[in-house]
């Protein structure tokens, strides 16, 4: 096989050779198979292929090789010539360039002849695909993602140049609670919404991932893209999608029926939890608000949360206390909410749980109870879901 290293201008596509057909399709998808070209001819003289790919503004040969006919051929006139599949090794603009081979008499109009056809080598379909499709955040059983190019036939040819190796980032991106926001462009720039996973090199064969715990910390949709590397890569779209529940190894409760007395807990209020194994080192924390009721005349007066102060969960922690000091009896209840901190940064309240400022009497406060227990819960077993944007948003 004759390999040439010239650099060749954009060819122009057309051109004939007196006596000589060739006949090929318009398209072919990288590595997926030998590409077939029938050359039709009654005399067939020396001819000579070459196979290019437009580089930038420039056509690279890739490959040269002279067309030798079987006898088989001859006598029907039709010869077919295999390009070998691993030459397409990434999608992008072809050509194929058929002429005479230089004899010691060949004329110039001979050597003028050539035919030139252009090939849309389009790149292999990625099938990505996500299990389970369905988890709590950070999930005890491992998601897997698998990657797929069921197309590719072959590995591209040993003598290739590295840059014809195709490369692609395995991107994971939550897209928030809405399953649409997950193709939004807006979103698929943002960069605390995407976590780089894995480079992936060629179409080689099934491969698995194992995607951590930790970067399921929100509730909502995620994402799984393959973005190549190079902005001039035109891969198809594809996309493997898994939704994240909250997860039900956050328990959240306060180990008090009221704040005052307060001395009779030991000098402050202690909250109880429990979480996934995997959050994160420090980020999580737990949030004390307290309602303050407005002072205005009415049987059912408007109230509004206050910011108090928080305390941060170090992972292995599973209790923390809130000092005496922090409490005063101008509120009516105070709220303690536990916040859980993703991995990028993003926070939310997953859990939260309201303590009366004084206990519980009569029949009024009786009530206040009783909606209490319907809304947070007072038991390690039920509480309250709130899935806020920030400090001060109500169950």
């Amino acid at each position: 096989m004759i390999k040439s290293f010239v650099f060749l201008p954009t060819l122009s596509v057309g051109g004939s050779i007196p006596g000589i057909e060739l006949s090929m399709p318009p398209s072919h998808i990288a590595l997926s198979g030998d590409l077939h070209i029938q050359i039709t001819s009654s005399s067939f003289p020396p001819l000579m292929l070459q196979l290019s790919r437009l580089e930038g503004n420039v056509a690279q040969p890739l490959t040269t090789f002279p067309v030798l006919p079987e006898a088989r051929a001859l006598t029907l006139n039709t010869t077919i010539v295999k390009i070998p599949c691993g030459y397409f090794s990434k999608g992008g603009q072809y050509y194929i360039l058929l002429k005479k081979q230089p004899m010691g008499n060949t004329s110039s109009d001979d050597q003028n002849s050539v035919i030139t056809r252009s090939l849309d080598v389009r790149w292999p379909m990625p099938q990505l695909s996500l299990t389970p499709e369905h988890i709590q955040t950070y999930p005890e059983r491992p998601v897997m993602a698998i990657l797929e190019f069921p197309e590719v036939m072959c590995p591209p040819l040993v003598e290739s140049p590295a840059t014809a190796i195709p490369e692609f980032w395995l991107e994971l991106h939550y897209c928030g609670h809405s399953l649409l926001t997950c193709d939004n462009d807006d979103n698929r720039q943002n960069s605390s919404n995407v976590q780089v996973l894995d480079q992936v090199r060629g179409f080689g064969g099934r491969r698995l991932f194992t995607l951590r715990c930790e970067l399921f910390g929100l509730a909502g949709f995620y994402a799984l893209f393959l973005r190549p590397t190079a902005s001039t890569q035109l891969i198809p779209h594809t996309a493997a999608y898994v939704k994240a529940d909250w997860s039900e190894e956050f328990v959240f409760n306060v180990h008090a029926r009221s704040i005052f007395p307060c001395d009779t807990h030991g000098s402050g209020i202690t909250v109880l939890f429990q979480y996934p194994s995997c959050i994160l080192a420090s980020g999580d924390r737990v949030r004390l608000f307290a309602r303050l009721r407005a002072n205005v005349a009415s049987l059912a007066p408007p109230t509004s949360l206050e910011y108090v102060a928080e305390k941060r969960v170090i992972r292995g922690q599973h209790s923390l206390h809130f000092d005496c000091d922090l409490f005063t009896e101008r509120y009516v209840e105070y709220c303690f909410v536990y916040v859980s901190q993703a991995i990028n940064e993003a926070v939310a309240d997953v859990r939260m749980d309201c303590v009366p400022t004084h206990p519980v009497t009569g029949m009024k406060d009786l009530k206040y109870l009783q909606e209490r227990t319907v809304k947070v819960g007072l038991g390690l077993d039920s509480f309250c879901v709130a899935i806020t944007s920030g400090p001060g948003d109500e169950c």
